[in-house]
């Protein structure tokens, strides 16, 4: 990397900011003093193993300069690129465990892996300095504005056009940053993911499943290419979570390359991901025809929904039919079918039929206490001799999870390339269900009342705290595993199940958020609770009608609240 073209923060190993985190102070677990360069070198041993072939010149030589350092070097290292920086004052570093910060410096010096005193703009020099060293070094120029705020002072200094001073400080700036981004991707698959996690589960903090790591994500340099550019370009949508303007985003649209250009299928499902995103930006900020062209780029949901949508803006109903009749003709889910044969009625000027109460309902009017009407709603049928858990979309996924596990976790191609995935990588795609399908239909072939139990149990006691994306720990209990297993009959469990697993991303949602339990009369219900003006989502529609098709215990209640009286009769 060039000395003189500092790289922005988003390239920055965000790791450093964990030493300081909440949960490792008050762990009781202390970690050796070089941690986290033995954690650095994990990393770097993984992906040299499994990615040699793919490194370029640039990344083998940072690799093999940074082995013949002497370990304080390397410690120094770690130490600054795991901080925000990018630049560092060196009369502020403090790390006790390090003999010789002036040894360590020079020595990296020497070898091309960090700069001292590069050349800065003002901007840059304020991030270093305080406002009281500002006003020191620019006493005429901010003498008479002292009582600004430092950003204002800056802004001033910037607008006077006045050179960089001599600093009473020295600046270092660690090197090859582009380099180390490109082996943290190459090991994490992605740039959301860091060296944090090494250090959470040093803690205990996170665990994850033992599985083999027979497969690698990328099979070729252009792969990796790929794959990174993507990454960046999502960063940018993303940006500081910040709504992006029309220019920016027709900026970033111009950026992606066709669709043709992505074979891997990891690649094609983050670029078509990317897509949507942008494309939704654009549809929202009125640029409704490039929302269309970057929508065709997509084929994942919800791009044909919302091309539909948008060509019926545009007055083009026939293109918006011929969507919904590519829909219905190979759905991507059952929340997309839904959605065209919906919206093909109201395109064709179909009246549909008014259903009083599609699903059982009730109103209940509550005296409005401020907790989350969930919670009231909770506490009202406690006090009607019910056992009540707010559980939403918790308790079928972790049940499932728990059954699933080895299937989840079974060693498959392409299904796990690094140590801290909760899933496999295809869990949230129809590849996995195509996969996995005659394992998953054999495994609900053989549940009933007594092994799922003893199986969901022991599962439980023996993965408790490991990370498996469709378990929430806390949400789950022994004793709610047995009310649900013992209550709820073993046929809707298995339906449940069954649609779940078919289409996990879009399933995975949309459960009632209560589940009630009575054991002394061998019932549960489901309860979807809605406050005043809420409505039922699309996909909790479809998990309703479900339950009605299957016969499942369901409720949709409707809260008022005691002092807002209307003309609507209490039920």
């Amino acid at each position: 990397m060039h000395s003189n073209c500092p790289l922005s923060q988003k390239y920055t190993i965000p790791f450093g900011s964990l030493l300081n985190s909440e949960a490792a102070l008050h762990t009781p677990m202390v970690l050796p003093e070089d941690y986290y360069l033995t954690n650095f070198q994990r990393l770097l041993g993984f992906v040299e193993q499994q990615y040699a072939d793919l490194l370029s010149c640039r990344e083998t030589a940072f690799l093999n300069t940074f082995r013949r350092l002497e370990e304080d070097a390397q410690k120094l290292y770690v130490r600054l690129v795991g901080r925000k920086g990018p630049m560092f004052r060196w009369d502020k570093l403090n790390y006790p465990e390090i003999a010789s910060i002036e040894l360590a410096v020079n020595e990296l010096v020497g070898t091309g892996l960090m700069q001292v005193n590069p050349p800065l703009d003002l901007v840059a020099v304020s991030d270093l300095m305080t406002k009281s060293e500002l006003l020191c070094c620019f006493p005429d120029q901010l003498g008479p504005y002292r009582s600004e705020r430092k950003q204002a002072l800056v802004n001033r200094l910037v607008d006077s056009g006045k050179p960089c001073p001599d600093l009473p400080f020295t600046i270092l700036q660690p090197l090859c940053r582009e380099e180390l981004r490109t082996l943290l991707f190459l090991f994490f698959g992605n740039l959301s993911q860091d060296l944090t996690e090494f250090v959470l589960q040093d803690l205990g903090l996170n665990r994850f499943e033992s599985y083999p790591l027979n497969s690698r994500l990328f099979d070729s340099r252009e792969e990796l290419e790929q794959g990174l550019s993507l990454s960046l370009l999502w960063q940018e949508v993303a940006r500081d979570n910040k709504k992006l303007d029309l220019d920016e985003l027709q900026a970033l649209a111009a950026k992606l390359p066709p669709s043709s250009d992505f074979s891997h299928p990891t690649l094609k499902r983050r670029y078509a991901r990317l897509v949507n995103a942008i494309a939704r930006d654009l549809e929202r900020q009125g640029a409704l025809r490039e929302a269309v062209a970057s929508f065709q780029q997509s084929y994942l949901p919800p791009s044909r929904e919302r091309r539909a949508r948008i060509l019926a803006k545009l007055n083009d109903t026939a293109g918006a039919l011929a969507l919904c009749e590519e829909i219905q003709a190979s759905p991507a889910s059952s929340l997309e079918m839904a959605f065209a044969h919906r919206f093909a009625k109201t395109l064709k000027g179909e009246k549909r039929r008014r259903q009083t109460a599609p699903f059982n309902q009730r109103t209940l009017e509550l005296n409005d206490n401020g907790q989350r009407v969930e919670f009231q709603v909770q506490a009202h049928f406690k006090d009607q001799g019910w056992q009540v858990f707010y559980v939403e979309n918790a308790l079928i996924n972790g049940l499932a999870g728990l059954w699933f596990w080895d299937i989840i976790f079974a060693d498959r191609e392409g299904a796990f390339f690094h140590p801290f995935q909760s899933g496999p990588a295809d869990l949230m795609t129809p590849d996995f269900y195509r996969s996995c399908k005659d394992l998953i239909h054999h495994r609900l072939a053989e549940m009933s009342e007594s092994n799922l139990l003893d199986t969901l149990l022991a599962t439980y006691n023996g993965k408790q705290g490991i990370s498996n994306r469709l378990v929430i720990w806390p949400a789950l209990s022994p004793g709610l595993i047995t009310l649900a297993v013992s209550l709820i009959p073993i046929e809707q469990l298995r339906a449940m199940f069954q649609r779940l697993m078919f289409d996990i991303a879009h399933n995975r949602t949309g459960f009632p958020d209560l589940i009630l339990f009575d054991p002394a009369n061998n019932r549960y219900q489901w309860l979807e609770v809605k406050g005043p003006g809420d409505r039922l989502q699309e996909n909790q529609k479809l998990w309703l009608a479900f339950f009605q098709e299957n016969g499942i215990p369901a409720e949709v209640v409707y809260v008022r609240w005691a002092a807002d009286r209307t003309q609507l009769n209490i039920k």
